[in-house]
C-alpha cells in the first residue's frame, strides 16, 4: 500500500527509491567481494579432521577464553619453537578447518610472514605478544570465514598455525613433558612426535603466484640437502595444492582500527 501511494504521489520519489535499494545491494556485493580478499590474493590451507598440532608452554594448558587468549599458537611439531616450555600438548582437529595461508615470499628456506605487510610493520612478531592484537588479527580472520592462520615463526624457516580460541575448533588430548630430543635435524629423525600430515595431508588452495615460489624452495632443499629438515618442506611432500589467479593487492587491515 504505501508502495502504491508513493507511486501515484510522485513518480519522481518512486525512482529515489529505487535507486537507494540499488545502491544498498551494490554496497553489499561489495562488501561480499572485500570479505574474499585474503583468500584471492593468499589463499587458505586446509588441515583435516583428526589431524594433530602440538602447542608447547611452561605449564600444563589451561583453556581460556577469546579474550584472555585470543589466538592458540600450534606447530606440526614441537620443536619447531626451538624447545621452548617445559610442556607439549596434543591438539585434534575437530574438524576440517580453514587457515589464511599467510606467506608472503620465501627466500632459499626463509619463510617471510604476510602479517607485517597487513599491518604496516616491520616486526609483526612483536605485534603477536599483545592479546589486544591478536584479537583484532583474530576479528579480521573472522570477516573471511577463517578459523586461523598458517605462517613462519619469525620470518625464519620454521612455521607455526595459529587458531582461534574456539574449542568447537579443537580440544587438548592430554599434556606431557617435552622429551628432549637435540639430535633430530642432524639424524633426520623427528623423534618421539609424530607429523600428522604425513598421514593426513593438507590442502592449499592458493594463488598462483605462489606455484614458482613452493618449487623453488623444493628445489632449494634438494640442492642443498635439506630433505626432511624443515617441516614445511615435509608438509608440501604430499600436499594436495590447487591455484587459483587473482593480482595482487596490498592487504591493509590498519584501516580497520
Amino acid at each position: 500500500m504505501i508502495l502504491n501511494y508513493l507511486h501515484i504521489y510522485k513518480e519522481g520519489t518512486k525512482i529515489i527509491v529505487l535507486n537507494l535499494l540499488v545502491i544498498i545491494i551494490k554496497k553489499n556485493i561489495y562488501g561480499i567481494i572485500n570479505n574474499n580478499m585474503l583468500k584471492k590474493i593468499y589463499g587458505k590451507m586446509i588441515i583435516k579432521k583428526d589431524t594433530i598440532l602440538y602447542h608447547t608452554s611452561d605449564e600444563p594448558y589451561h583453556f581460556k577464553s577469546n579474550q584472555e587468549n585470543p589466538i592458540l599458537f600450534c606447530t606440526f611439531h614441537p620443536f619447531e619453537y626451538g624447545m621452548a616450555g617445559d610442556y607439549v600438548c596434543f591438539v585434534r582437529i575437530k574438524k576440517d578447518i580453514n587457515l589464511l595461508f599467510m606467506v608472503e615470499d620465501i627466500k632459499k628456506v626463509r619463510i617471510y610472514s604476510a602479517l607485517s605487510t597487513f599491518i604496516n610493520h616491520p616486526n609483526a612478531n612483536l605485534a603477536k605478544k599483545h592479546k589486544k592484537e591478536l584479537y583484532f588479527f583474530s576479528e579480521q580472520l573472522k570477516k573471511e570465514n577463517l578459523d586461523g592462520w598458517f605462517s613462519s615463526i619469525e620470518n625464519k624457516g620454521t612455521v607455526e598455525v595459529a587458531l582461534i580460541n574456539n574449542n568447537s575448533l579443537y580440544e587438548i588430548m592430554n599434556c606431557d613433558l617435552l622429551k628432549n630430543n637435540n639430535n633430530k635435524i642432524n639424524n633426520k629423525n623427528w623423534g618421539n612426535y609424530n607429523i600428522y600430515t604425513i598421514k593426513n595431508p593438507i590442502i592449499l588452495n592458493i594463488n598462483e603466484r605462489f606455484k614458482d615460489i613452493l618449487e623453488k624452495y623444493k628445489d632449494y632443499c634438494i640442492k642443498e640437502n635439506l630433505v626432511n629438515n624443515y617441516i614445511f618442506e615435509i608438509i608440501l611432500m604430499n600436499a594436495e595444492i590447487n591455484y587459483h589467479k587473482y593480482p595482487y593487492q596490498k592487504i591493509d587491515w590498519n584501516k580497520d582500527r
